[in-house]
């Protein structure tokens, strides 16, 4: 009998160091993606400045950027899928624009000068800001135009 038990003893303990062991497993790679995934969906946005003073992005770097539209630069294609704008910095002191492409859906109704456009893309070699993933901040429905100038 003595024998037996030491046996169960040995099975006990060989399933508790098996399921400990598939524990730390499970969390180490739940952290490990959990941290790739925060890594990927985190941006440190650019002014416009900031992109066309810098050469030092290349073209595989997904960046994201915030800016206002330019009056009048907004070109939409006919099927409704891809546009085409140029942005600057909201309160900007110098005349730094960059003209970006998108292609996907664009809600026009708050897309103005006086929204804020906040987007992950990349440059391009033609040094245009190529967008994958467009927002539109609206203007606060308490401001005036008069506030914005």
């Amino acid at each position: 009998m003595p024998e037996n038990s030491n046996q169960r003893v040995v099975e006990l303990r060989n399933k508790k160091i098996t399921f400990i062991s598939i524990i730390v497993v499970v969390v180490i790679s739940l952290l490990f993606f959990g941290f790739q995934a925060f890594s990927e969906a985190t941006y440190k946005y650019y002014s416009v400045e900031e992109l066309v003073s810098s050469k030092t992005f290349n073209n595989q770097s997904k960046i994201g950027l915030k800016a206002v539209l330019v009056q009048n630069t907004y070109v939409r294609s006919p099927d409704g899928l891809s546009a085409n704008f140029v942005v600057t910095d909201e309160n900007a002191l110098n005349d730094n624009n960059l003209n970006v492409e998108y292609s996907g859906e664009i809600g026009s109704v708050f897309f103005n000068e006086y929204s804020e456009l906040i987007m992950i893309g990349q440059i391009n070699s033609e040094g245009t800001f190529v967008a994958s993933n467009l927002s539109v901040r609206c203007p606060s429905k308490y401001m005036t135009e008069e506030d914005y100038t």
